[in-house]
């Protein structure tokens, strides 16, 4: 009767038998026998696909041989008329307004900086911070492949007539040169002082910027809901002039006071002031027509009030009313 007693340690096998009472010790080197166990593991593969095309049909065509000819004489590409318009500005009217001088402070200028981004050479995890893996960057590639059937093939056939084709290496063109009247802009010339308007205990103003004069709604005419205005602008030829003023009544006295304004405009909203200067279509003079459109807020999500939007008034000629672009979308 035997009893073995087998053990394995990293470098050495030992084998102990108990027969006859012979001792038999062998060792072992188990470092080969472990490499090859790490190199039969699983290994990370990078697979590739090869698209194979097979096509359903092929296509023929006539090809015929082309021979190239070297004009001797230039090509005529014609007349071209060089068309030179003739644009001009027109200035209808100088305005003069007064401001006090007022100090502005200069503005102040804030650097941001960007930060957190990491500096070259910072200490970061090493290749091996996750421990050895020997076969991590091993070359192991899977190909496959992948075949689609679409497309043609195309068959080009020798036809058995030619074609001459003439290559121009010159080219002549006669250049002719038209003026032609362009568009006039008009605009109103400015004159600004600085000073300051002395105070006084009565004003006087025209009666036609009155605030019972102003309008600041409109609506349907078949409807008595009036609304809110809430732009406007020149319905024609001309030229509008812009300013801030304190009151509805102010902007269009500054219209009152100037030549041939037809209609002023102050939006409650900012204080901004606008005249309307429009002009006859066939000389360009002043004329005291139409002077705004002016397009009141009707909602239907969020009408506006009376009063809420722009003060209009009819100086030397008139305004009109439509309805604005709904706020719903349609």
């Amino acid at each position: 009767m035997c009893s073995a007693i087998f053990f394995l340690s990293l470098f050495l096998v030992f084998t102990y038998t108990d027969c006859n009472t012979a001792y038999i010790m062998k060792a072992y080197t188990v470092a080969p026998l472990l490499a090859a166990i790490g190199y039969a593991l699983p290994q990370a593969c990078h697979t590739t696909t090869e698209q194979v095309i097979v096509p359903t049909s092929t296509a023929t065509y006539l090809s015929t041989y082309v021979t190239t000819v070297t004009a001797t004489t230039p090509f005529d590409l014609g007349t071209y008329t060089d068309i030179i318009r003739v644009s001009s500005t027109k200035n209808l009217e100088t305005l003069t307004s007064s401001k006090c001088t007022e100090s502005v402070a200069q503005p102040t200028t804030t650097v941001y900086t960007s930060a957190g981004a990491s500096s070259e050479g910072s200490s970061g995890p090493s290749k091996y911070a996750r421990g050895i893996v020997a076969r991590e960057n091993a070359d192991c590639t899977v190909t496959k492949k992948s075949t689609n059937t679409y497309g043609q093939t195309y068959t080009f056939v020798q036809a058995s007539g030619t074609s001459t084709y003439t290559a121009f290496t010159e080219f002549t063109q006669a250049t002719v040169t038209s003026t032609t009247s362009g568009f006039t802009a008009y605009a109103i010339a400015t004159a600004t002082t600085t000073a300051c308007p002395t105070s006084a205990a009565t004003i006087t103003q025209d009666a036609r910027c009155a605030p019972s004069a102003l309008i600041s709604a409109a609506g349907v005419r078949e409807d008595t809901t009036q609304y809110g205005l809430s732009y406007a602008q020149l319905t024609s030829s001309g030229a509008t002039y812009s300013t801030n003023s304190t009151d509805a009544s102010s902007c269009c006295q500054i219209c009152a006071e100037a030549e041939k304004c037809a209609a002023s405009s102050w939006d409650s909203r900012t204080g901004k002031c606008t005249l309307a200067f429009p002009v006859q279509f066939d000389t360009g003079a002043l004329s005291c027509g139409l002077g705004l459109q002016v397009y009141y807020g009707a909602g239907p999500n969020h009408p506006m009030e009376p009063g809420s939007g722009l003060f209009v008034a009819e100086v030397c000629g008139s305004v009109a009313f439509a309805n604005a672009k709904p706020d719903d979308g349609t």
